[in-house]
């Protein structure tokens, strides 16, 4: 929380990056931290017409705006939400330089950031299912906090039991042959789930199957490689990315309103519990 409301500049590429018009406040109970990542120039070039001479002339610009991507984190879900600029501040780059100033305000010293996205998982459903063959499986996966999902809580209490903070999980199959996996069926069921309605398996899934489900619920990342009309096919968890539409310049208690809204929304449909 201090090192978004304090926080450093960082340097990338030419292009200088830090956190703005940071707000902190609460509503009904929550607390949330609205401000937007800003990119800028430190010495900006912009073109102005010069009438006496009539000509075009560049000028230095300190601190010039290049673009700036409004965000609102939710300590009590541990989840963020931020707007994607084309061009200038799409997903990696934001999730990158976020957490490079978390980092960097503290000098790196015993302090480590990362940001998960999580997948929707009726577009993550259509894209595996469409497969003829699962032939790979790759998630790195980290304990969840606060919630977890009852369709990979066995893999939950196993990393907590053996405290390990970081998990790689890696399936491959043999030549020309699938792996024997019923992941698709499983992502599928997921996806159908309901606030009143939950799908619940009759055994503990395989532990490449619930990896994979845990990175998509925003505890890492996984990839699935599989055959499709003879052709190879990758399909990443962080390609089928929740998001919704709002107002490019929103007002803070809006987008707080908002994220809490769509993380409800997951919590209660995926049944993720404490």
């Amino acid at each position: 929380m201090d090192a978004i409301k304090e926080p450093t500049t960082v340097s990338y590429r030419g292009s200088s990056w830090t956190f703005i018009d940071v707000h902190e406040a609460e509503h009904n109970g929550i607390r949330y931290i609205f401000g937007r990542l800003s990119k800028y120039k430190p010495l900006g070039e912009v073109t102005v017409v010069d009438t006496r001479k009539r000509t075009e002339e560049t000028q230095i610009e300190p601190n010039l705006k290049v673009a700036s991507s409004p965000f609102v984190y939710i300590p009590s879900h541990s989840g963020i939400a931020f707007l994607n600029v084309y061009n200038h501040i799409e997903q990696k780059a934001f999730i990158n330089r976020f957490c490079s100033i978390i980092e960097e305000t503290y000098q790196r010293f015993f302090v480590d950031c990362h940001i998960e996205l999580v997948s929707d998982l009726r577009s993550f459903s259509a894209k595996v299912s469409s497969l003829d063959g699962i032939y790979h499986v790759n998630a790195k996966i980290s304990p969840p906090n606060p919630m977890f999902g009852c369709l990979w809580a066995e893999l939950k209490d196993y990393l907590i039991k053996r405290n390990t903070d970081r998990m790689t999980v890696v399936e491959d199959a043999p030549d020309n042959q699938p792996l024997n996996t019923d992941l698709p069926y499983h992502i599928e069921k997921a996806a159908n789930q309901t606030a009143e309605e939950q799908y619940v398996s009759d055994e503990p899934l395989p532990i490449g199957d619930a990896a994979i489900l845990m990175a998509a619920d925003g505890y890492g990342h996984g990839t699935v490689k599989g055959r499709r009309n003879n052709e190879t096919v990758t399909i990443k968890t962080s390609e089928t990315v929740k998001n919704f539409s709002f107002d490019k310049n929103p007002e803070p208690h809006e987008l707080f309103d908002k994220a809490v809204e769509v993380f409800d929304d997951i919590k209660e449909k995926r049944h993720l519990g404490h």
